[in-house]
Formats: structure tokens, sequence, C-alpha cells
């Protein structure tokens, strides 16, 4: 990618961000001890060190104020001020750009602003750091920037298909474990008078999480050939694994509700929710919102089956990721506080919140519902999201491509859309 794409996006973001900043001084939820002095780098002869820690999920403020109460009682000389603000990829962008980074951060190693970043050095190499020891191999290695660890992970995300298990079993009805399987029951809960699947189309960025997560899982060696054409070395249409990737992206649509393009992901989730449907592809993410909705629903995920059960594997995106910057300030006490968050016990604390599966070995964590997909995730059967390699904005415009696919069926003009869409794009 050259340069001027990336400084153009930078240097917008940096704007949005210092307007964000500005409305956003002061606010955040900080530790019950935040009126600590600043202190230099070091904690020598006692002097008290307050520390920042810019975490971005508004969703764990509160069990975050938990863990810092209960760091700061082990460690009284350090306190530890949490700031979670609105927009805040956009935030940290400027705050690093700037010189003002925080002592200790969330971000997601996927991001393409946060590898720049990286790779131009602004973030702390934490490759051979022994605070990697307690990482799954697997979740280390998909969270690596050009072979270097620069954050810890701690919790991952992933998607899946969720089912209604009274309905499964009303039909007698067992897990789909292949492609072909997943075909089979469709038919059965169709021709039974079930809807089996439900698809929110109406919005183009589930369906680009759809497509993202089925070409990583589907297409062999789909990140290098994507490559290529991004650097103008060859095009979609010379890949033959592309079209039958399309065909069965349209397959399954025959077997969802009548008014899927008119469906957004609020509406499928409260119709998954009140038993409308056997079968709902999205992220774990949604558990919490379906339990809310509909408490007593009997509900699983499997993970989305592939042409051979031998070949299965889900796809695995950095959910929660801790890293310090290379200019920040007191980068002991930020270690020590990393250490803490990364321990076994707070780990489980932390992904208790939500339920999701963890980043660090041996964590007791991730719901009922998920075990499958917790299962393949212990067993090191990932893939990292292929988007992370993207441009920024390109995730977009394959969403609405694919969503262009579904309403005019032309999957030869869907293959050539994408095409437009990576072809060279590198070098642009």
């Amino acid at each position: 990618m050259k340069k001027g794409f990336l400084k153009s996006g930078l240097a917008a973001l940096i704007s949005l961000a210092m307007l964000t900043a500005a409305g956003c001084s002061g606010g955040g939820s900080k530790s019950a001890t935040d009126n600590a002095p600043n202190s230099s780098d070091a904690n020598s002869g006692g002097a008290p060190v307050k520390i920042e820690y810019f975490q971005m999920k508004p969703e764990a403020v509160n069990v975050v104020n938990e863990l810092i109460t209960k760091f700061e009682q082990a460690n009284p000389g350090i306190t530890v001020e949490q700031n979670n603000v609105p927009n805040p990829e956009n935030v940290w962008t400027m705050r690093v750009s700037t010189n003002d980074a925080p002592a200790v951060f969330t971000h997601y190693p996927h991001n393409s602003i946060f590898q720049k970043m990286a790779k131009e050095g602004r973030v702390i190499d934490l490759t051979n750091d022994p605070l990697m020891a307690n990482v799954q191999p697997a979740i280390a290695d998909l969270s690596k920037i050009d072979g270097k660890n620069y954050m810890v992970p701690i919790g991952v995300a992933t998607l899946g298909m969720y089912y209604n298990k009274d309905i499964f079993e009303s039909q007698n009805l067992q897990i789909p474990t292949t492609y072909s399987e997943l075909m089979e029951t469709a038919k059965k809960l169709q021709d039974a008078g079930i809807t089996p699947f439900y698809f929110h189309d109406k919005d183009f960025n589930g369906i680009r999480q759809e497509v993202v997560y089925k070409m990583g899982q589907t297409i062999p060696d789909v990140e290098s050939f994507l490559d290529d054409v991004m650097n103008g070395k060859a095009h979609i249409t010379d890949n033959p694994a592309f079209k039958p990737f399309a065909e069965k992206l349209l397959a399954l649509r025959e077997y969802g509700q009548k008014d899927n393009m008119g469906t957004g992901y609020d509406d499928a989730l409260r119709d998954f929710a009140n038993g409308k449907t056997a079968m709902w592809f999205t992220g774990i993410w949604a558990i919490k919102e379906i339990k809310e909705s509909s408490p007593d629903l009997k509900f699983a995920m499997f993970p989305l089956p592939t042409e051979n059960a031998a070949d299965l594997k889900t796809q695995v995106s950095v959910d929660t990721a801790i890293g310090i910057p290379a200019d920040g300030k007191n980068k002991e006490e930020a270690k020590k506080f990393i250490e803490f968050m990364s321990s076994k016990e707070n780990v489980e604390t932390y992904l208790s919140i939500a339920g999701y599966p963890s980043g660090i070995k041996d964590v007791q964590t991730g719901l009922p519902e998920i075990s499958t997909l917790t299962q393949l995730i212990s067993d090191g059967k990932v893939y990292p999201t292929i988007e992370r390699l993207w441009p920024p904005g390109m995730n977009a415009e394959v969403g609405k491509a694919t969503q262009e696919m579904f309403l005019t069926k032309d999957i030869d003009q869907y293959l050539k859309t994408l095409d437009t869409i990576f072809f060279n794009k590198s070098n642009q």
C-alpha cells in the first residue's frame, strides 16, 4: 500500500480524534484513587506512581474497576486510572501520534491503523517478553504483525451458527458436521414448515462478517492470493475457488426467510430469540442480548461446517489485548499491571462479563453455549480474520458488493466487482 493512502487516512482520523478528545476530556471511568500525583518512570524511594489504563470496551468498565481495586491493594505504590471514551480507536491514534500515549492500553492486533503504528515503532515489541509466556500459542501466532507480538491477547471473539435446541430436538436433528449435512438439515426443516435460517442481509456489515469468515475458512491460501490481487499480480477470476464460494452463499439464502434483504441485525436477533427460525449465523457477542430477550430459550452454537469435517476450524479475532507505547512513562509499573491483568484468575474475572474464550492458557471461561467453539480454539484449530490485511474501508465495499449479488443473483458480475475492489489496491 502506498504511504500516501495511509497518511491521508491517518490524518483524517487524527483530526476526528482531536475533536473527540476535546469533548471527552476528564471523561471515562477512573480509579477511586485517581488523585494520586504523577511520577517519572521509576517508582524509586517508594514515591507513588500513577498510570493510565486506556481501555476501549465500555461494557468492561465496571469489571475493570474491580480489578484495578484489587491491583492497587496488592501494589500500594501504584494507582491506576481507567479511561474509556467514545471513538476510542481514533482517540488512541491521535494521542500516540502526538506523543501523549497512555501508559497502558487495549487495542486490536488486526486493526490496520494499529498495525501501521506498531511497524513504525510506536508500540513496544513484546515478542520475547515474559508477559507472552502464558498466551495460547495459536492465539499468539494470529496476533503477530510481521512476525512480532506487540500486545498480550486476553480474550478472543469468534462467530458461528446459533441453533434452537428445542426445534432440533423436535425434528430429531443432529448438529451438522459437514456442509452437505447442513444443507440436508435445512431441507428437512423447510419441509417441516420451519424456517431453517435467518439472515440480516439489510446490514452489509453483517454480510461482510459472513463473507470474511467463509473466505478464510474455505478458500485455500486466500490471504496469499488476495495479497497477489492487491499487488496487481492476479485477478479474482483466476482463482477457481471463488465461484463455488459465491454459489454457496446464495444457496444458503434459498433456505432463509422471505424478507432477508429487509431484515436487520436487531430484527434477526429478536426473531431468533422468539423461536421464529432454527438457525442464525453471527458472532458470540449476541449471546447476552438473546438471553436478555428470551431468558427461557434453549440455544447453543456450532462452527459453520466445512466440506470435510476434518478441515473444521473457526475464525478468531482478538477482542481484548493489552500493550505499552514505546514513549510511555512508568513502563515497569505498566508491565506489572499487564502481568496482573493477564494472570489466570484475573482473566477469568474479566471474561466473565461476556463469556468470551480466553487467549491465556488454562483459563476456565466461555459460556456453555459456545463449548464447541471454545474447544476448537483450545485445540488451535483457528485462523485469523483475513480482513486485517485489507486497506481501511475495503471490508465495507466487499459487504456491499455481496449484498448486491444477493439481489441480482449474478455471480459472474459479483466476481468482477470483487476484482475491481481488490485489484492493485496496494499500489494506489
